[in-house]
């Protein structure tokens, strides 16, 4: 990983680069939104060729010869009924346009009027009227033959006779509607697919990541804070990571597709009322955009003002003593009360903000829909031949379906805002750098046989905490049992993982025989030096492998008898499976104290020369209580063991007793002589194992 800056702006574009936009699946879900973008112009003409019949009822009169050949030839016969030239024009009757100046007909009702020639208007000079009813599209057809000189629509009407009758024209055009529209929600659906299953090989390449590198990093985690943060990053922020990857895949596909569709659509009917119409839309969305951004500045100063106030309040009523012994209850009341109406005040605006936000929103959409009716509608008025009403209605409508892709992207923003914080919070993470490292060319470590030395060691969590342990110095002879104690809960849990070296010291050795285990093979040491934590959990698996922890190369009978060494085979016996049973999720619950006694099976099995044990802090139960005597008994003997002791007769077990104070060595002895010689000693028994220290002292009035 190369190096990163604290704020990480680019996180999200590390986690999901720009170029993968046009590799595999992601290239796909933009193949599928173009489809998808061409199934939404087909369903526009369909639902404006439903419109138009809707409007003009299949009726259509156009005048002039050249207009009757046209038409004639459209619709592919050789007697068209025409009105004789006598026949007068109908009153009002707006005629089809065409490129003799043909016009189309309008209106309910005006068949019979032409048929009977009831007009006030004479008739022109040699007019040739032709009149057709129930002829289906034939006049979106007309409209657009004459307006785009296109002959796809006209093509269409010629092969298939559905669409040359009302009836049959009105439901094939439902019938694709509903046939195109199934299959938006398929391409949609196939789109979504594609995009979920990018944001999952994010996240899952993101968890590998963390998984590794909390195994770099976790053996070394004294206060278990690097591990609550690798599991918060697991679960919640490559959670966020990977909505912010569908969302952007999904969404950044999707919505410009459509947009640009929409507008050349609107474009294609009338491009100059397209402009009109875009132009204040964009003004009002932009105009509130720049609101929103001040509202939410607002809304969190407000917010801050507010907690203070409750911060405040609360805090008048830990003062009550003060108040009632200097007899201040009428200026602590008068101070409550401007604190308490500031706070009312500071709530009542904020509801205010929020109403005005919403009226705003609300007043500016209806001011935009109006809007937009308005220059549509009088376009219409002013000149209905170049804009019919099925057009003006579906210019409406597009502009209707704007809202949702603008609001879309507009809430991508904060998506992406979001997911980018939370890749940054990832990849500080993983460019941390492990303390714990093996030196090139280290030696293989033998069996500790003389002596574990702490020389002059110092360790710290970080630069800006205090040393946990400084100036640490300590000889141990090989095959004696130790146990380390301290006021202090990190400094023997410090000492236990410099050993095999989950952590390194800041300064000093740690030296085995004489060896700086610094300079030998991680491997070697920690086949040496096995610690067995008392509050692990087990692994999800069988008991079996648990204690082997995967490697094949132990058999069940030699699982079965370090079972046997640390008193645990009687209750695996008893598990449903025995040796077969699953743990873990999904799986059996074990105890505590039975946990821990496979964690001193599975160290068992290894047959270290060094045991490091820490004893569950929890509750055991009784069983364990009474076989953990036997079974240290045992396993002590042989071999070197350092101990983190929660229980007293641990320590009297013991062959000497540490005491850190400090950092530093306060005093080495068994139980029995600290117990006489040490008051601090005492004192770390005494809050540790004496069955009043949990009881409440008297209040002393503070």
């Amino acid at each position: 990983m190369g190096p990163v800056s604290n704020r990480q702006p680019n996180a999200f574009h590390r986690a999901f680069p720009a170029r993968e936009f046009f590799r595999g699946s992601a290239r796909s879900v933009l193949f599928w939104s173009l489809f998808n973008g061409l199934l939404l112009t087909l369903i526009l003409v369909d639902l404006f060729l439903i419109i138009d019949l809707l409007n003009h009822r299949g009726k259509i009169t156009v005048r002039g010869e050249q207009n009757v050949l046209a038409l004639q030839d459209i619709r592919s016969v050789e007697a068209p009924v025409i009105v004789p030239e006598q026949e007068a024009k109908p009153e009002n009757e707006l005629d089809e346009a065409g490129p003799d100046e043909a016009k189309s007909e309008e209106g309910p009702g005006k068949s019979a009027e032409i048929e009977k020639g009831n007009t006030e208007t004479p008739a022109p000079e040699n007019p040739n009227y032709l009149i057709l009813t129930d002829t289906g599209i034939l006049p979106s057809v007309w409209w657009v033959q004459v307006k785009y000189q296109n002959g796809i629509l006209k093509q269409l009407y010629q092969r298939f006779p559905l669409l040359q009758e009302n009836q049959s024209a009105l439901f094939t055009l439902i019938l694709v509607a509903l046939v195109l529209a199934s299959l938006r929600v398929l391409i949609r659906w196939r789109s979504r697919q594609l995009s979920l299953k990018i944001s999952r090989h994010v996240s899952m390449t993101l968890r590998s990541m963390i998984h590794r590198q909390a195994l770099r990093l976790g053996p070394g985690d004294l206060s278990g804070k690097e591990t609550d943060q690798a599991f918060n990053l697991f679960i919640k922020d490559v959670e966020v990571v990977e909505n912010g990857v569908f969302q952007w895949v999904y969404r950044m596909s999707q919505h410009p597709v459509t947009l640009l569709i929409l507008f050349l659509f609107a474009v294609s009917i009338d491009w100059r009322l397209t402009f009109q119409c875009v132009i204040p839309l964009a003004a009002a969305w932009y105009f509130l955009l720049q609101y929103r951004k001040n509202y939410e500045l607002q809304h969190a100063k407000t917010l801050v003002s507010i907690e203070s106030e409750l911060s405040l309040l609360a805090e008048n009523l830990r003062s009550t003593r003060l108040v009632r012994g200097y007899g201040m209850e009428i200026v602590e009341h008068d101070r409550f009360q401007k604190h308490l109406e500031k706070y009312s005040e500071n709530t009542t605006n904020l509801k205010r903000v929020e109403g005005w936000v919403h009226r705003i929103a609300r007043g500016l959409a209806v001011f935009c829909s109006c809007l937009v009716i308005f220059l549509v509608g009088y376009k219409v008025l002013l000149n209905p031949e170049s804009l019919p009403f099925s057009a003006a209605i579906l210019i409406v409508g597009i502009f209707s379906f704007f809202y949702l892709p603008v609001n879309g992207l507009y809430e991508l923003i904060g998506v992406r805002s979001g997911a980018n914080i939370a890749a940054s919070s990832v990849y500080r993470y993983l460019n941390k750098i492990p303390e714990v490292s093996q030196a090139v060319g280290a030696k293989f470590l033998e069996p500790l046989s003389q002596a574990l030395q702490f020389e002059n060691v110092s360790y710290r969590l970080s630069s800006q905490e205090p040393e946990i342990l400084s100036g640490f110095d300590l000889k141990i002879p090989a095959g004696t049992s130790t146990a380390f104690v301290s006021l202090e809960a990190l400094a023997p849990r410090a000492a236990s993982y410099l050993i095999p070296r989950f952590i390194e010291p800041k300064s000093g050795r740690v030296l085995m025989d004489g060896e700086d285990s610094a300079w030998v093979t991680l491997e070697s040491l920690r086949a040496e030096a096995i610690y067995v934590g008392g509050n692990d959990l087990c692994l999800t698996g069988t008991v079996k492998e648990n204690i082997r922890c995967g490697d094949e190369r132990y058999s069940l009978q030699e699982v079965i008898a370090a079972s046997k060494e640390v008193r645990a085979h009687q209750f695996v016996q008893n598990l449903p499976q025995g040796y077969e049973t699953a743990l873990g999720q999904n799986g059996e619950e074990l105890t505590i104290g039975e946990c821990f006694r496979l964690g001193l099976a599975r160290a068992l099995l290894r047959k270290p020369a060094l045991l490091i044990i820490e004893e569950p802090e929890g509750p055991l139960d009784e069983d364990t209580k009474t076989l953990l005597e036997d079974t240290y008994s045992r396993i002590f003997q042989n071999r070197t063991i350092f101990i983190i002791p929660s229980r007293i007769t641990t320590l009297r077990n013991a062959d000497q007793v540490v005491l850190i104070h400090e950092g530093k060595v306060e005093a080495v002895d068994t139980q029995a002589n600290l117990l006489k010689k040490s008051a601090l000693y005492r004192h770390w028994e005494y809050t540790r194992f004496n069955q009043f220290r949990h009881l409440q002292e008297p209040s002393n009035g503070r």
